[in-house]
Order: C-alpha cells, then sequence, then structure tokens
C-alpha cells in the first residue's frame, strides 16, 4: 500500500465500512509505527476508520498469507517491508 499516492489521488469511491491494514511486522517496531502512521492518514482521508493487524511470524509470510486470503473486496491490504541484505 502506498498511502501518499492514495491521499493524493481521487478515489472515486467512497468505502462504506472500516478497513483493514495487515502489518507483517510484530508491534512496536519501525514497520509497525510507519503502518499505524499511514493507516491513520488512509482513514482521514477515506473518513472511515482503518484497522491496523499485525501479522508476525515465518519471515512475513504469516501476514502475507493472511492479506492474500483475505476476502476480495477492497477493504484489506498488506504493509510489507522489503528485505536488504546485510553487507
Amino acid at each position: 500500500m502506498t498511502f501518499g499516492r492514495a491521499a493524493a489521488q481521487d478515489l472515486g469511491w467512497k468505502p462504506d465500512r472500516r478497513m483493514r491494514v495487515v502489518v507483517t511486522f510484530p508491534p512496536g517496531g519501525v514497520m509497525d509505527i510507519s503502518g499505524r502512521l499511514g493507516a491513520e492518514l488512509l482513514g482521514r482521508v477515506l473518513g472511515q476508520p482503518v484497522v491496523v493487524e499485525n501479522r508476525a511470524g515465518a519471515g512475513g509470510n504469516v501476514g502475507t498469507l493472511a492479506a492474500l486470503n483475505a476476502e476480495a473486496d477492497g477493504y484489506s491490504g498488506p504493509r510489507c517491508g522489503r528485505l536488504r541484505k546485510a553487507r
């Protein structure tokens, strides 16, 4: 999810219920905080609450599978990080 682009574009639709962002990292970390800040911004723009659900484990696979297996209604999406190779 790219929150900045979502906020800048006219979406052409308004959600009628809460949305869910699945963060693939444990609570309290950088990805959790950035996911919550983005969800807050997205909620203000859309006028609906956006719930952050932390689903950590298996290198992000648990949360990614939770987002993939969610109902395909446009109300759920992942907030995944990019892994970088240590130098």
